[in-house]
């Protein structure tokens, strides 16, 4: 993949490889460079296996051997060494570009000629799915000059990083911090730590080795540790400053950075406010490169005073934390240079939608509504990260029932329900505080409350169960009038016109409204398409839990007509429901035979009228595949009832590999079946042994007393001994001897 032309290459890549699971997709991402303009590619093995070896060879210009020294800047010097371009670019063998085209056109358009250095995105994922995320700014590209080299045994970085600098919205994914387990990740930090106390020890003072220990620690919750780290760095650094002191602003503010957020991790909130304020008046930081760093201590202490219940001072550090927001925009300039680590993911979204979701109840408790709808609506709500927030959009709840009403309250809760997925978790979260509400005796909040969702216009049947169960409840003082019969038909009509899909789900608490209030469910389970009731149970009925099944079971039987065909396929969708729940969660041999069972009455109930009975005898196969294997349940019934071991596991061969539905489930039933006979073999075995030592026992006792000429006494216990193991011969002729001697 070498540049064939014979140019000097305009820009060098080097990277250490040692055979990561990535390799591959990062080495094939070089080809939007080497596509674009004259590249080279040098490769550092560090300790890559035969294949590995191979595959990197395919990509590579260059490839130097390294041998591991516990050295990053070693290696990455001995790959810079290597090089020949004009431009110089280093990665991890873990990271891959996504489509750089800003860098490249920055090479072919002959922008670099005015630049000395680039900054692009790095994406660090959290997880191996890839959902969980930040973003954060890596300084990986700069023009060659003699005096650049790589520092720091870990964590290193080239030095000097001459400006004037480019920064790009280019991102690379990065997997180094996704683990498999968090014992993979404590592993990977623990790792790292070692050397960084080496290197705190030996260059006293330097903020960036106190960073990036404070990192390691934070990141396998140590916080302790962190906080320990971050004060003595401080205090050996403000020992070692004077005027001449390069203050490494950027590293600095990050330290203190650190230290605040490992004392909110602790619930130490007082000293973090202390630490906040402390940072914010550090000499460095009044400089107006430093503002982002600045921005990241308002954000800060908002939190900490969120989680005080400060509402005031949190709205006040929130609103100065928004306003940095709009100075700085997406200006990735200015928050680069004047931030560093943590800090540089200030404006990104994992710290922005962490602010918002727990400062926003203060920003609505100080019904600063402007301000409210500004951090709102800057949030991406249709991100999965925002879903099964329930504390958060509790809190947002509560704020916006602690003050008068006003119908951004309302906007902002349609748009958290109609989140794909999120409407039954909202639904919760409204119950659940009304719940509350109600216990304080708080009439105003209950009727905010309702207030607020009643205006709530989202499309949605957990909305309608909501209004459902409130209309049914009205309570003097809060509503305008009593609990209308009417009103909660209309519901009840609109809701099953719409969702007609949804009966089989229904709430335990919106059915028992309807009974309540005399409403049928039984017409309206009649007038529901067959179809669409069916598709709709046959999902219910696979994630319905025990006590689901087993409420509708009860409705069901309520019903006095049985007439429809629905009533017949409920039965058989119920009860597989129950094997559906066996199978995931595991249960003994007599719940299963029960299910089984079940199961099997269901279906002979429902087809047996539908069929001649000569067809169970002549044509089995000709049966739907439900009755086939209901019938060979049967008998493994009466088998099982024989102790017909055998019989009942060819029942069970029979039924499995003829429904793909029933499947695992039988597969699951046999698994313990195969285990309930074995346990029975070896409790039977046991038994024998047992029995085998008795006889012998009883067998000497008998002989003792015919050698004393007891024969009346020993024919006594021979004929116990018979009567346990009367096939035994022995025993027989020592009867027959006794009897001959008395």
């Amino acid at each position: 993949m070498g540049d064939k032309s014979g140019k000097k290459p305009l820009l060098s890549i080097s990277i250490l490889i040692s055979g990561r699971e990535e390799m591959k997709k990062c080495l094939e991402s070089l080809h939007y460079f080497k596509d674009a303009f004259p590249c080279e590619v040098v490769l550092v093995d560090t300790g890559c296996n035969a294949e590995q070896r191979a595959l990197a060879e395919r990509y590579a210009d260059k490839i130097i051997d390294f041998e591991w020294c516990d050295d990053f800047s070693a290696a990455r010097n001995a790959g810079m060494k290597a090089t020949e371009g004009e431009w110089f670019l280093y990665l991890d063998d873990d990271e891959w570009f996504d489509n750089p085209k800003e860098i490249v056109a920055f090479f072919l358009s002959g922008e670099y000629k005015n630049y000395n250095s680039g900054t692009y995105v790095i994406r660090n994922y959290r997880d191996m799915e890839g959902i969980m995320h930040n973003d954060s700014y890596g300084s990986r590209l700069v023009k060659r000059r003699p005096d650049i080299r790589f520092v720091g045994r870990i964590h290193e970085y080239l030095d000097p990083f001459p400006g004037p600098r480019k920064v790009f919205s280019d991102f690379a994914h990065h997997y180094g911090y996704a683990y498999q387990d968090e014992a993979s990740a404590k592993r990977h930090s623990e790792r790292n730590i070692e050397p960084l106390l080496k290197l705190v020890r030996e260059e006293p003072g330097k903020n960036r080795w106190v960073l990036q220990l404070a990192q390691e620690y934070s990141s396998i919750n140590e916080h302790e540790k962190a906080v320990d780290v971050c004060i003595k760095g401080l205090a050996e650094h403000k020992k070692r400053l004077t005027p001449s002191t390069v203050i490494e602003p950027p590293y600095l503010g990050a330290v203190y950075a650190y230290l605040i957020t490992s004392l909110d991790s602790l619930g130490r909130y007082e000293e973090g406010i202390e630490w906040v304020e402390k940072a914010m008046a550090e000499p460095p930081l009044r400089l107006d490169v430093m503002k982002p760093t600045m921005a990241f201590y308002c954000v800060a202490g908002a939190r900490i005073y969120a989680q005080m219940k400060e509402y005031k001072k949190c709205h006040e550090y929130f609103s100065r934390y928004m306003a940095y927001r709009r100075e700085f925009g997406d200006n990735r300039d200015v928050i680069e240079l004047g931030s560093s680590g943590i800090i540089s993911e200030l404006f990104g979204e994992s710290i922005f939608y962490g602010a918002v979701l727990l400062c926003l109840e203060s920003v609505i408790r100080m019904e600063d509504t402007a301000l409210a709808e500004e951090a709102f609506y800057s949030m991406d709500w249709s991100d999965k990260r925002l879903l099964e927030q329930g504390k958060s959009e509790q809190r947002m709840l509560d704020g916006c029932c602690n003050v008068p009403y006003h119908p951004l309250w309302t906007r902002i809760m349609q748009t958290l329900v109609s989140r794909e997925g999120a409407a039954k978790e909202m639904y919760t979260v409204f119950l659940t505080t009304e719940m509350g509400y109600k216990q304080e005796g708080d009439i105003g909040k209950i009727s905010r409350l309702r207030h607020l969702v009643s205006e709530i216009t989202y499309d949605h049947h957990y909305i309608l169960y909501t209004k459902i169960l409130w209309e049914n409840q009205k309570i003097k003082g809060i509503d305008e009038c009593a609990a209308s019969e009417e009103k909660i038909r209309e519901l009840f009509a609109e809701h099953f016109e719409k969702y007609t899909d949804k009966l089989p789900a229904n709430r335990k608490e919106v059915c028992d409204v309807a009974e309540n209030q005399n409403i049928s469910m039984e017409d309206k389970l009649l007038k529901v398409d067959y179809r669409t009731w069916k598709d709709a149970l046959e999902e219910w009925c696979r994630e319905a839990s025990i006590e689901g099944l087993q409420q509708w079971e009860k409705r069901i039987k309520s019903w006095k007509t049985a007439e429809d065909i629905r009533y017949g396929i409920f039965n058989i969708k119920c009860a597989e429901g129950y094997l559906f729940h066996y199978q995931k969660e595991g249960q003994g041999i007599v719940q299963w035979e029960d299910a089984l069972g079940k199961y099997a009455d269901s279906v002979l109930n429902f087809y047996r009228p539908l069929y001649r009975e000569s067809v169970y005898e002549e044509v089995p196969e000709n049966l739907p595949e439900e009755m086939w294997i209901a019938l060979h349940l049967k008998n493994l019934r009466e088998c099982r009832q024989k102790n017909d071991d055998k019989g009942a596991l060819l029942a069970l061969r029979r039924c499995i590999g003829v429904s793909l539905v029933l499947e695992k489930a039988l597969e699951a039933y046999a698994e313990v079946l195969k285990k309930e006979i074995q346990k029975r073999d070896r409790e039977a075995e046991k038994a024998r042994q047992e029995l085998k030592v008795l006889v012998t026992s009883l067998k000497a006792a008998a002989r003792m007393q015919i050698e004393r000429e007891e024969y009346r006494t020993a024919k006594e216990i021979l004929l116990q001994i018979q009567s346990c193991v009367p096939e035994d011969e022995e025993v027989q002729e020592m009867i027959r001897q006794t009897e001959t001697l008395m």
